[in-house]
């Protein structure tokens, strides 16, 4: 795959796992220049249909909500409301504390968090922390006020849960599990197919799937239509749309 719209090698180091987005052993990243081009993509595709945004995001396996956050930071101005769900209570946590930083009241907490360390150590890494953590304030303090607006539940990707119940979305964005550190959690022969059966009822009329995999798994859905499959490294992109929006003749 090529980068259409990250086209530029930027610095993310701002938004490092573990430097001012918070960390947790177990929990897995993703790559901040990947997560950029996917949003922006789906971006590209709702305003061909007229969806100019700002737009609904969501992340039914969010895991720490890294790949959230990164997006909420680079591209703030085009959201209004990010939610996250995933089925390990431990890693819903893990994404509400990140998630909160999208906030200036939590990007504050954050702060105080990185100065008593620096206070205590006084590592380089914590003063470069707390100068990231500077930028990235700057950052969200010209979005916005609703790009900060998130919610965070647990839930099982595959099954119905009463949280989503009247939402829709307009960009759902999920690395699915594909091993080495997460799998599903489910005994389903589909569940990929389960997690799209779950998600048609809220889907906006103009709405975009962005599913990421392991690049030998292919996703496909009888409801659904695909627009773009993509190979980059050990991934696998596959964009789709639900047959539900797509205008007959």
């Amino acid at each position: 795959m090529s980068y259409q719209f990250a086209t530029e090698y930027e610095n993310y180091e701002d938004l490092a796992s573990g430097r001012v987005l918070y960390n947790q052993h177990g929990s897995t990243a993703f790559p901040v220049r990947l997560a950029s081009e996917l949003f922006q993509r789906g971006k590209a595709i709702l305003s061909g249909k007229g969806s100019r945004g700002p737009y609904r995001i969501y992340d039914p396996c969010c895991g720490g909500a890294y790949m959230l956050a990164s997006i909420g930071f680079l591209h703030g101005e085009d959201i209004e409301s990010i939610a996250a769900s995933d089925i390990d209570p431990s890693a819903v946590d893990l994404a509400c504390r990140n998630l909160s930083l999208l906030t200036a009241e939590g990007l504050r907490k954050r702060v105080e968090q990185i100065e008593q360390m620096h206070d205590s150590y006084g590592k380089q890494s914590h003063a470069e922390a707390l100068a990231g953590a500077e930028r990235l304030r700057q950052r969200i303090g010209s979005f916005p006020k609703s790009a900060g607006i998130s919610e965070c539940f647990a839930a099982d990707a595959t099954q119905p849960n009463e949280r989503l119940k009247g939402k829709r979305f307009d960009i759902v964005l999920t690395d699915v599990p594909y091993g080495n550190k997460v799998e599903w959690n489910t005994e389903a022969s589909d569940p990929a197919g389960l997690l799209l059966d779950r998600l048609e009822p809220v889907l906006a009329p103009a709405s975009v799937v962005i599913l990421v995999s392991a690049k030998d798994f292919k996703i496909t859905h009888v409801r659904y239509r695909r627009l773009g499959q993509y190979k980059i490294g050990k991934r696998r992109v596959t964009l789709l749309e639900s047959l539900a929006n797509v205008p007959t003749d």
